[in-house]
């Protein structure tokens, strides 16, 4: 006689056989137009609020300038420190420094708060996107920090652009001495078309990138940054976008400085 003996050793299966579910590739964001419906070079609204970390803080610790900046579901913070005593006593030049992070919880890439590679590599290029348009030699033996904090991101090159765009509304609120401001836009090629200021889904779906800060009254670019392969033409076209791009940026940013004054 045959016992029916279950082994609790064993994790027994289930009754019913279920089909295993695959994973489909990622559905066109640009097959039905733009999924915000915004025009391939319209960028997203901004909204730019200055002081907003100076009120919080009333210590000796308190930033000298501070701004918080949204585009789109982008939000950045930025806290301008300085100028103070710099790292050189000799120096006749004063320096600018950033410090750059993601929130853990702003970005699929970010878990922890350790900083990474890609954080120090923004960083630094903030630092050149944004000096040539401050007046250092107005601040000898001074440095000059600035501390960006991406609270959320949708998009890396127009996060890396709307950290630029903070921290030259940081800096006009701290009273820094500029020779102009910095704006700055990105742009995605899918296909054969360019894109203004694209999402994290459109730039997934894009093959190159492109990154232009700008002095728009200096006509100056202080920063161009590429990833991936185009033709001088369409590189050429790029750049002439975002150009026009930073002007209609600045033209915001200038618009609330000059609003707060009154």
């Amino acid at each position: 006689m045959s016992l029916n003996i279950a082994d609790r050793r064993r994790i027994n299966g289930p009754q019913r056989s279920v089909e295993p579910v695959y994973t489909t590739k990622a559905a066109d964001p640009f097959a039905t137009g733009r999924l915000d419906e915004r025009a391939l070079d319209q960028v997203r609204p901004i909204f730019i609020k200055t002081g907003p970390l100076d009120a919080q803080s009333l210590s000796a610790a308190a930033p000298s300038g501070s701004a918080y900046y949204e585009q789109g579901k982008i939000r950045v913070s930025c806290a301008i420190y300085g100028p103070r005593q710099g790292r050189k006593s000799n120096a006749r030049m004063g320096s600018f420094d950033c410090d750059f992070k993601y929130a853990p919880f702003s970005c699929s890439w970010k878990r922890s708060h350790i900083k990474t590679s890609d954080e120090k590599e923004i960083a630094l290029m903030l630092e050149n996107s944004v000096a040539p348009a401050i007046r250092l030699e107005a601040y000898p033996k001074a440095s000059i920090d600035a501390f960006v904090t991406v609270i959320e991101s949708d998009g890396k090159a127009a996060t890396i652009a709307a950290a630029i765009n903070c921290i030259s509304a940081a800096l006009a609120d701290a009273g820094i001495e500029l020779y102009d401001s910095v704006a700055a836009c990105s742009m995605a090629l899918h296909g054969e078309q360019w894109v203004s200021d694209c999402s994290q889904a459109e730039e997934n779906a894009s093959t190159c990138s492109l990154l232009v800060a700008r002095m728009p009254s200096a006509d100056e670019i202080t920063y161009l940054l590429q990833h991936g392969k185009t033709t001088p033409e369409q590189t050429q076209q790029a750049i002439q976008t975002c150009a026009n791009d930073c002007t209609r940026v600045y033209a915001v940013i200038c618009r609330y400085l000059q609003a707060t004054l009154e």
